[in-house]
């Protein structure tokens, strides 16, 4: 197997079916198990802003035999793609063909006016971090995955509220954005603004209210998924190390599968709330590093 068979094109022309069978071809010896059903393939697609357009495939006659998947928007004041899975199937592994899929992705961003492009990969897959730094990509962030399973956490939750002081009730998704001044770092591409906008997918979006508060304004905020996938935490800053993150994470554990919480892409210099998941269980899990390549 060469790269002479091989040619590239976009992905726009490709079914949902063709592009769910062979992600789940390309992932399925990948270090974190790729659970995901063909709903939530195309969810997280939507989520975060995957244009099939800007998205590039490797075929070998009809065969797709690898892919980037790119997503759309807006990153450091500039238009950005966002790169949101790559992969290559089996069977053309070895012969150069991740190269060749960035080389000729890149060119393709470049000519259609995007000026950053942007991706994460897991801090232990040295193949692929050589192959994006070939590319032109650079660090800028890591990220760590903490996951675990909250004991108790309905009597986890009232404890939490009680000792401080709040109440959680539900807010508005589309209306986070008023909140953003409460975040130490800016979340990852995944779980940004616009993607929590665009999740096709049911959230939870809590607020911590102080009970029998004046103006009925939340002092902090958790949005995720409802299997308990946390996309944004925050407090707002004159009321932090008070528990009001705890009541928050404690609140989503009581509402999700067993207990269950995950939050992909906490900064991992953030040892606040590293240590906040920590005291439920919630830690481990993957590290990543966020890369940028300007275009």
């Amino acid at each position: 197997m060469t790269l002479d068979s091989i040619h590239f094109d976009s992905l726009e022309r490709v079914s949902e079916e063709t592009l769910y069978r062979v992600f789940l071809d390309a992932f399925f010896d990948y270090a974190v198990p790729i659970t995901a059903t063909m709903d939530d393939f195309l969810a997280m697609h939507v989520r975060r802003g995957v244009s099939y357009g800007a998205s590039v495939g490797a075929f070998d006659g009809d065969q797709l035999a690898g892919f980037i998947f790119n997503g759309e928007g807006i990153w450091n004041g500039g238009r950005c793609a966002y790169d949101a899975g790559t992969g290559v199937i089996p069977a053309y592994r070895g012969i150069g063909l991740s190269k060749a899929l960035a080389e000729e992705t890149g060119r393709l961003l470049r000519a259609s006016g995007f000026s950053h492009w942007l991706l994460e990969v897991l801090i232990d897959n040295d193949k692929a971090i050589r192959t994006y730094k070939g590319a032109g990509f650079f660090t800028t962030r890591r990220f760590s995955c903490p996951d675990g399973m909250v004991a108790d956490p309905t009597g986890a939750a009232e404890a939490a509220m009680y000792r401080a002081g709040v109440k959680i009730d539900a807010l508005d998704t589309l209306d986070i954005r008023r909140f953003s001044a409460w975040r130490a770092w800016e979340p990852s591409w995944q779980n940004s603004d616009a993607s929590v906008a665009r999740s096709p997918e049911r959230l939870f979006t809590l607020g911590a209210f102080p009970a029998g508060g004046r103006n009925g304004e939340p002092v902090g905020y958790i949005v995720a998924t409802e299997k308990g996938s946390v996309l944004q935490l925050a407090v707002h800053p004159d009321h932090r190390r008070s528990g009001i993150g705890k009541s928050l994470v404690a609140a989503l554990a009581s509402r999700t599968p067993e207990g269950k919480v995950r939050y992909v892409n906490v900064q991992s210099d953030d040892e606040a709330t590293l240590g906040l998941l920590a005291t439920f269980g919630i830690q481990g899990g993957p590290a990543q590093w966020e890369m940028l390549r300007n275009l």
